[in-house]
């Protein structure tokens, strides 16, 4: 056995586990062993730490000395302040008759954590974390020292309780994808959601993850309609996990079992999991694995339906661009970006001309095709990294990062050619355009005026022209 039972774990596998886990809490996560060693690097980039150890690595002297002397101490947890101010919590792991280490838990940013609500909501955080990673490991233990699964069910009961309060959908794939690799030793694991008539596979970790990752089976594929066909999961060989689409170069490892999970609900399919496991699992382990299937398809529900209402909620429904509040607030990250790295940012306005006299005279209908085409010529015009919204009524406004000024105003006269020169019903359409570029310690609401007022006097000089906000 060997000296540090942590030894005994994968540490590659476990880091992406701790990561995914950091990410979902918003927290940084260390494992030290049992002789207060470093097991894992740090999960988040928690800049006070980066700074001093240089790096996701403890080696700052002061730190190292600080957590020897803390752990060797620490009975069973604790609340500390490190030498730099940095807040902690400390938690012996394992049992009293099986110690494997310590974790310690700290917010992402610099904080004294001086209110005792934020003081309490950072502790039951950090507590919910030891629970999570105390449990995995043990069930890890357990499996690799002993060959046993008793404590299997644990560790996912406390993963599930995790999954079904994320909100967020990218973080509830990270954390089913990495529990499973990290649990189950999966060699692979995939989650595919339903989209209309297809399964697309929105995540997957493990060997040859890379190739599932955006790949799309109808649902009328014969294996998929096959996995959906019941409630069980289907075990299926190498041969007919190659039937899908963009996995005919798949490998694995010839002692395995190929699983594939239907995820329903009461509301119906929300998609499928997959999973390629050793042999070795019995009928506990497969029942814990359904168990967590369960848990999987309510928390992707849940994830699913919050992620389309916060799109919606973002998206003009006639354009289906994004709308006014989702523009202010990509505009803040980008301003942000232009301030921390010095890169350009330009903002294109733009304002339909004489669109109420089009409107009153042909129709609301005829009004709204006017605003759909519009949308559409400037999406076939931009970048990929360029975002077009909807400020409202006939006014678009376009966000280009790392484009100045002269480049902008060459965007900005290509969407107005097109605009004029398209053959709308009716009698032709024109709109003006003014374009600024952001200045240091410009806010929003001051690159928006300086765009409208470019906009406003290229309406002046006579419509369907564009204007350079002098710098």
């Amino acid at each position: 056995m060997p000296t540090s039972l942590l030894l005994s774990i994968s540490v590659k596998y476990w880091q992406d586990f701790q990561d995914t886990l950091a990410k979902v809490m918003d927290a940084n996560i260390y494992i030290f062993d049992v002789n207060g060693g470093s097991f894992s690097l740090f999960s988040l980039p928690v800049e006070l730490c980066q700074e001093v150890n240089k790096g996701r690595v403890l080696r700052d002297e002061k730190c190292i000395s600080f957590y020897k002397s803390t752990l060797d101490s620490l009975e069973d947890k604790d609340m500390l302040t490190c030498p730099y101010g940095l807040k902690l919590c400390a938690y012996r792991l394992g049992t009293y008759a099986q110690k494997i280490g310590f974790l310690v838990v700290t917010p992402t940013r610099l904080t004294t954590l001086v209110g005792r609500e934020e003081e309490n909501t950072f502790a039951t955080k950090a507590h919910s974390i030891y629970r999570t990673i105390n449990e995995v490991l043990q069930a890890i233990l357990e499996k690799n020292l002993l060959g046993l699964r008793r404590l299997e069910l644990n560790s996912i009961y406390e993963i599930s309780r995790l999954m079904t309060s994320i909100v967020e959908l990218d973080k509830v794939l990270d954390l089913i994808t990495n529990s499973l690799i990290i649990i189950y030793q999966a060699e692979l694991c995939f989650v595919g959601l339903r989209e209309g008539d297809k399964i697309r596979v929105a995540q997957a970790k493990g060997e040859h993850g890379h190739l599932l990752i955006g790949k799309e089976w109808p649902l009328v594929q014969p294996l998929i309609e096959q996995v959906f066909s019941k409630v069980e999961p289907s075990f299926l060989s190498l041969e007919e996990l190659r039937t899908l689409p963009g996995l005919t170069g798949v490998e694995v490892a010839p002692e395995t079992e190929i699983l594939v999970y239907p995820l329903w609900t009461a509301l119906g399919a929300v998609g499928l999991l997959g999973i390629v496991a050793p042999v070795s699992l019995d009928d506990n382990s497969s029942r814990n694995l359904q168990i967590y299937a369960n848990f999987a398809a309510v928390a992707l529900a849940n994830a699913t339906l919050i992620h389309r209402l916060e799109r919606e909620a973002e998206t003009d429904f006639l354009t289906g661009l994004l709308n006014k509040r989702a523009l202010r607030n990509l505009l803040v990250t980008e301003l942000e970006r232009t301030t921390r790295y010095g890169t350009p940012l330009s903002v294109i306005f733009l304002d339909i001309d004489d669109f109420k006299a089009y409107n009153d005279t042909f129709g609301h209908v005829a009004g709204d095709v006017v605003l759909q085409k519009t949308a559409e010529i400037i999406k076939n015009s931009i970048r990929i990294v360029d975002t077009a919204c909807r400020y409202g009524g006939e006014e678009f406004v376009i966000i280009l990062p790392g484009t100045k000024g002269e480049g902008a105003a060459r965007v900005a006269e290509r969407i107005r050619k097109s605009i004029e020169t398209y053959p709308f019903p009716h009698r032709q359409v024109t709109a003006s355009l003014g374009v600024a570029s952001a200045k240091k310690n410009d806010s929003v609401d001051s690159l928006f005026a300086r765009a409208d007022q470019a906009c406003y006097q290229a309406k002046r000089q006579g419509k369907n022209r564009l204007c350079l906000n002098p710098s």
